[in-house]
């Protein structure tokens, strides 16, 4: 019996694609795992895994085929030089936020190939907006945006758009950019100091009807929300 539980996992093991994403948070990592996810690989803003912790993780896999989320334009690099050090059929997704990559999850299939699911998933990728509520390290001046230290400060893509003391206000100036062509999701990540949401999504509600907020808690450090439009 045992030989013959073997024989399958092995014969399983020579199909089928696995994901590796790089995510920080347990609620952002159990959302990946939900997801279909095989191994969430640390790592985030602050903190960046190597080249050699994203090829262990990618060889830890079972499967021929990988497909790698960086989540940050930080870490592609580090995912391409992995790829390329791999024995398997790796492709890397260039998904640069949390919320890109999750929405990418979506199209995610174990038993196509890893070109294809890459193909898939690059799509999505092209289609969905995202954004952040960082806090202001510093005081600055930012494509015009003045924030003080402990600030709230709004990004969309990687650009400023909103900046001010009052989490609501930053927040509502972002979903307005992020809501300027028709959208159908909103997708709200909340952080590990997770923030009062009741305001911020009255407003959304009365501005927006036709929009589905969906609220996840991913528990990222120096980011009190992520968020994409799809």
């Amino acid at each position: 019996m045992h030989e013959q539980t073997q024989e399958r996992e092995e014969r399983l093991a020579t199909v089928g694609t696995a994901v590796v994403p790089v995510a920080i948070g347990a609620g952002n990592r159990a959302l990946f795992e939900s997801l279909g996810a095989a191994t969430v690989v640390e790592g985030g803003q602050s903190m960046n895994p190597s080249a050699a912790e994203l090829l262990e993780a990618i060889d830890a896999s079972p499967f021929p085929d990988v497909v790698v989320l960086p989540n940050n334009s930080n870490v592609i690099l580090a995912a391409e030089q992995a790829a390329q050090l791999s024995s398997k059929n790796v492709q890397v997704v260039p998904s640069r936020t949390i919320t890109a990559g999750l929405a990418a999850m979506v199209a995610f299939d174990p038993d196509r190939g890893a070109a294809e699911n890459s193909a898939e998933m690059r799509e999505i990728l092209d289609s969905i907006a995202t954004a952040e509520i960082a806090v202001a390290s510093r005081d600055a001046q930012l494509n015009g945006v003045a924030v003080r230290e402990g600030d709230f400060l709004g990004l969309v893509g990687d650009r400023p758009v909103a900046g001010g003391a009052e989490f609501d206000d930053v927040a509502a100036a972002v979903v307005e950019q992020l809501l300027g062509e028709p959208r159908g999701v909103l997708t709200l990540l909340t952080g590990d100091r997770e923030p009062h949401l009741d305001r911020l999504l009255a407003r959304i509600h009365a501005r927006h009807p036709e929009v589905e907020v969906d609220v996840q808690h991913g528990g990222q450090p120096h980011y009190p929300l992520l968020l994409s439009a799809e």
